[in-house]
């Protein structure tokens, strides 16, 4: 019978940045202006990114950004600013994959006992599922 163990990868670099916008996604769209039901001729944003890699063993220098973004039709001053401050803390790879919806490095041995990776999104587990036999509750 197959088998799975998760596999503690470091992320690379374009899973940083969707985790990142992943976080800023989950965000903002907590707010009634970013609903589907409200339309804007145009809009002007500024982002302020700054992105401090962790436990790399290069020396990798921070990176950090404003983006001014302008679409559609503008007209004046906006109304109303929105401004809104994300900090993502550090956390173990797999959790950040988890929660970005990344799929996540495990490996596998098939019925012939020879192991490889795969990569597979995991989703979270209700938080009233069954907990299985062997395993315990908050633990991997």
């Amino acid at each position: 019978m197959p088998s799975e163990v998760s596999i503690a990868k470091p992320l690379s670099g374009t899973e940083s940045l969707d985790a990142c916008l992943a976080s800023l996604r989950a965000v903002l769209a907590k707010d009634d202006r970013f609903s589907s039901h409200i339309a804007y001729k145009g809009f002007t944003a500024t982002i302020d990114f700054k992105f401090s890699p962790h436990m790399s063993f290069a020396m990798i220098p921070d990176v950090e950004r404003t983006i001014e973004v302008s679409e559609g039709e503008i007209e004046g001053d906006a109304e109303e600013t929105v401004e809104v401050k994300v900090e993502l803390p550090v956390r173990p790879p797999n959790q950040v994959r988890e929660e970005a919806g990344l799929p996540q490095p495990v490996l596998v041995t098939g019925d012939q006992g020879q192991p490889h990776e795969e990569w597979k999104t995991v989703g979270k587990a209700p938080k009233n599922a069954p907990v299985p036999k062997n395993k315990v509750r908050g633990g991997s």
